[in-house]
């Protein structure tokens, strides 16, 4: 019962959470497509992934996870940071104003 109740609000809110998600971004020059905000979600929490560690930690390949970082990184979402200890890797960084800018859009983050 309380299993059933808890799924049915958790589904409501993710739903209300999408659909403003889609309605911010809707109107964007360089909107992101779904699978893109998704993507940005999981670089943002996994704190400065690797390509690889991205694609590990999305179960694609890693010619996928490329291709999809690479088109975050031509719309100004994301950039790759050189490792200061490795010169050879690179970290994926979703710059501040960028996610300042997105997390504001969404009501449940905004200061009014």
């Amino acid at each position: 019962m309380l299993k059933d109740v808890f799924f049915d609000v958790y589904n409501k809110f993710k739903l209300h959470f999408y659909q403003e998600i889609f309605q911010r971004f809707q109107n964007r020059e360089a909107s992101l497509t779904t699978v893109e905000t998704f993507c940005m979600e999981a670089i943002q929490a996994l704190a400065r992934p690797t390509v690889n560690e991205f694609a590990t930690f999305m179960r694609i390949s890693t010619p996928n996870a490329a291709y999809k970082v690479s088109s975050l990184i031509r719309k100004g979402y994301l950039r790759k940071v050189q490792s200061q200890a490795d010169r050879r890797e690179y970290h994926l960084e979703v710059p501040s104003d960028i996610w300042i800018t997105t997390m504001s859009a969404l009501p449940m983050w905004s200061k009014s």
